[in-house]
């Protein structure tokens, strides 16, 4: 597809495809507690149904990318929507927390065969020196959710807790008809060329790939992975930090839940504006040095007893608005060094994102003490990690072909 061919609309239509996955996360935030009641167990529990969803989502995102360059762009998206409208509407009728974790599961894997194509869509169309505004004009489209949706759950709440979950089920069935009917095709495929083992040999050829000698795709990824498990760590944690650490109403929670997302918002809008692929690198470093400080601070005053709600909040707006320097700049140089296989980079990228935010959202609440130094521990640790890799890569563009073919 041509640059002048693209439609005006389809940047739109994917970042609202990848709202799918804030939509799912935040929408239910504030009826975490009403669930815990509902099914009998404590809210730190249902919270694994957070978790679940992260790692249900990068299994999701690992093989849906890989498939997709394999047997088209659009055929994973139908099959990862289907899967995610099935089982959110049966999400509205679950009686336990055990059958809501398999379910959120299901749902997961759904919407993360949906939501690991856009980022390889972006990549079959747009040039490489405009692939860091993409996708920063696509994370604008997509923060819409985490800030209405919390808002949304709050006034759904008094309808019953499953009214969320039938929204989320109606979001994604507008979505597949619109996918149906409007979107075109931006990496044909075949049915004929599936083949699982070969989805393996893509993503580690991802993996391996070396630019001047030096495994530097993937020190990207994971540096952007341990930098964005920072936000899945408070995503986790949000209901237990607002409604029960500082005790705020639930109709109060979507105003700070959101200006985290107001910050993530002004940062994207810089990124739109500013960001190129020869710069990409030096706001993807200056990102996570940000983000460091910031963590480093919280956890200086949660472990001193000074984590106030005027201290907590301003600080966790500025570590969240670091994203929107790390993931615009991190995705652009990243994804550069791929084109045939920009399923696979993607599946790659993304799993390691939601692995590690699932994993330490997961541990996150097992070391949950009733106060907020297990979880602003973690998130230093992953901020630290993530600041020392990205140490190993350089800070200007780096012009590098990717050779016709990788796949066995």
């Amino acid at each position: 597809m041509r640059s002048d061919e693209i439609p005006r609309y389809l940047i739109v239509f994917l970042g609202a495809l990848v709202a799918l996955g804030p939509l799912s996360m935040d929408a239910y935030l504030p009826a975490i507690p009403a669930m815990a009641l509902d099914f009998g167990v404590a809210v730190v529990t249902v919270n694994h149904t957070l978790s679940a969803y992260l790692i249900g989502n990068a299994f999701g995102q690992f093989f849906g990318g890989a498939f997709s360059d394999q047997i088209g762009r659009k055929r994973v998206g139908y099959i990862g929507l289907s899967l995610y409208i099935v089982a959110t509407f049966a999400l509205a009728f679950v009686g336990t927390v055990e059958q809501a974790l398999a379910l959120r599961v299901f749902q997961a894997i759904g919407g993360g065969f949906s939501t690991v194509i856009c980022m390889a869509s972006v990549r079959d169309i747009y040039p490489v020196d405009e692939l860091g505004r993409r996708f920063a004009t696509m994370m604008m489209i997509v923060l819409i959710a985490p800030l209405v949706a919390p808002a949304l759950g709050a006034l759904l709440l008094p309808f019953g807790w499953q009214s969320i979950f039938l929204l989320q089920g109606v979001y994604a069935l507008a979505l597949l008809l619109l996918y149906v009917r409007i979107v075109p095709e931006t990496r044909q495929g075949r049915w004929e060329a599936f083949s699982l083992k070969s989805i393996f040999v893509q993503c580690a050829d991802v993996v391996v790939r070396r630019v001047d000698g030096r495994f530097l795709p993937i020190r990207y990824a994971f540096a952007m992975g341990l930098s964005i498990s920072v936000l899945m760590v408070f995503v986790t944690n949000a209901s237990f930090i607002y409604l029960e650490h500082f005790g705020i109403s639930p109709a109060r929670f979507p105003l700070y839940f959101g200006l985290t997302v107001l910050g993530l918002m002004a940062s994207n809008l810089f990124s739109m504006r500013k960001l190129t692929n020869r710069n990409a690198g030096f706001y993807f470093r200056w990102g996570l040095r940000i983000q460091l400080v910031c963590v480093l601070l919280m956890l200086a005053a949660a472990a001193a007893g000074l984590a106030s709600l005027w201290v907590f909040v301003p600080l966790m707006v500025v570590t969240m608005a670091t994203l929107g320097l790390i993931g615009p700049g991190g995705s652009a140089r990243y994804m550069s060094f791929f084109r045939e296989l920009a399923g696979s980079a993607s599946s790659v990228n993304t799993t390691l994102g939601f692995s590690l935010g699932g994993l330490l959202g997961a541990l996150t609440s097992e070391l949950n003490d009733g106060t907020l130094l297990p979880m602003v521990a973690v998130m230093a640790l992953a901020s630290v990690i993530a600041s020392l890799v990205s140490w190993t890569v350089p800070a200007r563009a780096i012009e590098k072909t990717e050779p016709a073919s990788h796949t066995g």
